[in-house]
This record gives C-alpha cells, structure tokens and sequence, in this order.
C-alpha cells in the first residue's frame, strides 16, 4: 500500500482521519483545507489520528497534526488520540513530544477507524498529479511553524527549515503570515 490516502469518518461528533501508506507532502493541501472547513464549525467532541496502516509519514503531515492538537486545546475539547502500529512511527512521534499534546495508543495492526464502520469518506488521495504551488508552499510552512510550536526540541530542530521556507515565499513575493 505505497500510494498515499486519508479517509475520514465520524459519528456523534468522534472524528477518526485514518491515514494510509505512505502519506507525503503531495497530499497535504488538501488535508489542510479539509481540517480548516472543520475547525471553522463546533470543535469536534473527540478525535481519533488512526496510524495503524501508515508506512511513512512526512514532517508536513506531522505538523497537520500537531495543527489538530492546538486547535482542540483551544477549543477546550479532549486531546486526540494516535493509533500507532509501527514501532518507527511511533519513535519519531515520541522523539517530536507528541506524547505532551495527544494520546498515543499502539494498536497492534488493527484500525480505530472499524469502529466507526466502514472506510469513510477520502479527504486526500495520491492521483500523482501536481497540486497548486502556492497552496503547497503555504501547507508546508504552517504545518512546520505548527511543529516547531509543540516543544523547544522542535523549534530549535525546525527553525532553519522555516527560515529557508519563509525567504523563498519572500523570494517568490508572497505574502508571509
């Protein structure tokens, strides 16, 4: 299961994202304007960031993610829960202090999202077609601000890669946030 997939599905205000194979940076945009329309309306009661079938994630993704955790915490809702089934995974998560902001749980292989019924529905699919750069070049910015917000370890770890992000959207005449 090489190819990149969210899917999403959620009942009484539990929200599962499940994330398969290798889930990189080409996917994002569309993640990210997925969790925006979420966030915009009531915070959801519970989430749940199913892991189990994810052969590789990358730091935009990540950030996505540490994004959902700040969200909730200002919304006053529950931390969200990982569902990790990979020990490498699992180890990156713990290395980055994913543990201070979310709840990890080993799921020995079995999906969170079952529970829920089905697949759901798919937020981001790898077509293997180029999305928008500007929407590209602004996920992975954010999503890396939103990691290096997490923990001193990661600012200090993400701060050059947010310096070369921020001067080529400069370079390119953009707009900064």
């Amino acid at each position: 299961m090489p190819e990149g997939r969210i899917l999403h599905a959620e009942r009484d205000g539990i929200h599962v994202l499940r994330l398969l194979g290798e889930v990189r940076y080409p996917l994002a945009p569309a993640l990210d304007a997925w969790l925006r329309r979420l966030f915009e309306g009531e915070a959801p009661r519970g989430f749940v960031i199913d892991l189990a079938q994810t052969q590789a994630i990358d730091s935009t993704h990540l950030g996505l993610l540490a994004r959902v955790a700040k969200r909730l915490r200002q919304a006053g809702a529950p931390r969200a829960v990982i569902v990790t089934g990979r020990p490498d995974i699992t180890e990156v998560l713990l290395s980055m202090g994913f543990d201070e902001e979310f709840q990890l749980v080993d799921a020995q292989g079995r999906p969170a999202a079952a529970a829920l019924g089905g697949e759901g529905e798919t937020v981001a699919e790898d077509s293997g077609d180029d999305a928008d750069d500007h929407a590209m070049a602004d996920t992975v910015l954010d999503a890396h601000r939103a990691l290096m917000e997490l923990n001193e370890r990661n600012r200090e770890q993400f701060a050059d890669v947010v310096a070369a992000l921020e001067m080529d959207q400069a370079q390119r005449g953009e707009k900064l946030v």
